[in-house]
C-alpha cells in the first residue's frame, strides 16, 4: 500500500476516532490512547479479514501545505536575518526550511516576515516560538494567535 492510499483520521477531543475499512466499508470507533504520541499510522485488521493502514491526525488546527518566500530575525543573535521558505502554516504556528543552517535553538523568539502568494499580495510579520528543529525544518508556534485572522492572513489559512 502506497504512502497516498492511506485514509486519514482526525482524532476527536473525546480521543476517539472512526475508522472505515476501505475494503467492506465497516466502520468502529476506537479509543486511540494507546497510539498518542509515537504511532500515528497503525494498521488495522477489519473484521472481513483485510489489514490496512490509517493515519491518526492529532492536529487540533488544520495545517496548510504551502510554499511561501520570508525572512526571519533571531532577536537572540543581535538580529542576525536569513531568507527561509514556508513549508506549511496553521493559525497556531508555521513550519520553515532554510539554507542556512539554523543557528538557533528550541525555546528561541524569532520575527517572521512572510510574502503570501495570493492577489491581495499582504506580507505580515508575526512573532514566533520556536518549538524544534528536525535538520533544517524548524517548527514554530505564534506567540500571540488570534486577532488579524480574520483578515488576508485568515483566509489564506483557511482556503
Amino acid at each position: 500500500m502506497q504512502e497516498s492510499d492511506i485514509a486519514k483520521t482526525y482524532v476527536m477531543s473525546d480521543n476517539t476516532a472512526v475508522l472505515i475499512c476501505p475494503y467492506c466499508t465497516h466502520w468502529k470507533k476506537i479509543s486511540v490512547e494507546p497510539f498518542r504520541g509515537y504511532k500515528h499510522k497503525p494498521t488495522v485488521k477489519c473484521f472481513c479479514k483485510q489489514t490496512f493502514k490509517v493515519f491518526l491526525e492529532f492536529r487540533k488546527k488544520v495545517r496548510k501545505k504551502s510554499f511561501l518566500r520570508g525572512t526571519y530575525t533571531n532577536h537572540a543573535h543581535k538580529g542576525s536575518k536569513c531568507d527561509i521558505v514556508i513549508l506549511d502554516i496553521s493559525v497556531i504556528g508555521l513550519a520553515f526550511s532554510s539554507l542556512d543552517a539554523p543557528t538557533f535553538n528550541v525555546g528561541d523568539e524569532l520575527s517572521v516576515e512572510v510574502a503570501f502568494d495570493f492577489e491581495q499580495r499582504t506580507d505580515i510579520r508575526r512573532d514566533v516560538i520556536v518549538r524544534n528543529i528536525r535538520k533544517k525544518r524548524v517548527g514554530c508556534e505564534f506567540e500571540i494567535y488570534g486577532g488579524d485572522f480574520d483578515g488576508p492572513f485568515g483566509y489564506y489559512v483557511m482556503s
